[in-house]
């Protein structure tokens, strides 16, 4: 019986060992820093571009992108049909883009820029930067991965192609490693 232990444990360690190397694998493949410990996301509610106020909370239960930008921002721009792509294969039942603008200035700029690459994920307007401070955001474009369980898994710093295929890896690997 002890020996029947010992073999599922090695196996376990096994197992645990090889899935770490393909998350860190996938992660670096994607460019994602992983989080050196896992912690809770901080909680905010911001305002949408309809004048709904949305909070973070409200998308527990599926990974999230967690996405930061601003209208001025060159690589912002050069993104955004990327994430648009990547939201409309995966979005909505198996993970949430939610974006953060942080432009000061009139909020019709943002929705001109909305409509221009046609995003339909969700967009808020953080004019007063202070979620921004709360992630410690310092240059643009930065997104976070969160699980499931609103846990920060890693994030990302500067634009990105999104591949479709090894995000949709990305993303099932975090829901997985929540549940």
């Amino acid at each position: 019986m002890q020996r029947i232990l010992i073999v599922l444990s090695m196996i376990l360690s096994l197992t645990a060992t090889a899935d770490v190397w393909a998350n860190h694998a996938l992660f670096e493949k994607l460019g994602v820093v992983p989080s050196r410990t896992i912690k809770e996301a901080p909680s905010f509610s911001l305002i949408d571009t309809h004048g709904k106020t949305k909070a973070l909370k409200n998308f527990r239960g599926k990974p999230v992108l967690l996405h930061f930008w601003a209208t001025w921002c060159a690589p912002c721009q050069e993104e955004l049909p990327a994430l648009q792509r990547l939201y409309e294969k995966m979005g909505g039942d198996q993970f949430e883009i939610v974006a953060v603008n942080i432009d000061r200035g009139d909020p019709a700029k943002v929705l001109e820029y909305i409509d221009k690459y046609k995003l339909t994920f969700l967009n808020l307007l953080d004019p007063e930067q202070t979620v921004r401070k709360q992630y410690f955001i310092r240059g643009l474009p930065t997104s976070y991965l969160i699980d499931t369980e609103g846990q920060l898994r890693g994030f990302v710093s500067g634009a990105r192609t999104w591949a479709i295929k090894d995000s949709e890896q990305l993303f099932s690997m975090i829901s997985a490693r929540a549940n």
